[in-house]
């Protein structure tokens, strides 16, 4: 075996059509409150970039839609209150197996990328 580590997640990359890109970027930051960061240079134009915690969130144009199964998780530290703001913005939520130690659920943004969103404290899922 190798000498390293993988020791956190840097990024998680998901994809949007060109048309869908601004509905994208916006539901991220207001659906959800993430901080828009600066793109580094060398990158495209297009898309954006959020800051998650330590990690990131990159959003980019592709004309491919993403398959059914393919997620990222994000941790909220109050699963209602996330609930609450994403029902309010009309978005769809579905209800997650249950796992011991988390309640979560499952919403997709405008492209359809799916998104897990769990918290650690417990309970059943929404």
């Amino acid at each position: 075996m190798s000498g390293f580590t993988v020791g956190r997640l840097d990024h998680v990359n998901i994809t949007t059509p060109a048309e869908l890109a601004e509905a994208v970027l916006s539901w991220y930051d207001e659906c959800l409150g993430l901080e828009r960061v600066e793109k580094l240079e060398g990158t495209t134009d297009t898309g954006g970039w959020f800051k998650v915690g330590d990690a990131e969130l990159h959003v980019s144009e592709d004309e491919h839609n993403p398959s059914h199964g393919a997620h990222f998780a994000l941790v909220v530290d109050d699963f209602d209150a996330a609930v609450g703001r994403l029902r309010d913005a009309g978005c769809h939520l579905e209800q997650a197996r249950p796992i011991p130690g988390r309640r979560r659920c499952f919403t997709r943004d405008p492209a359809g990328n799916n998104i897990e969103i769990l918290s650690l404290d417990g309970g059943a899922s929404a």
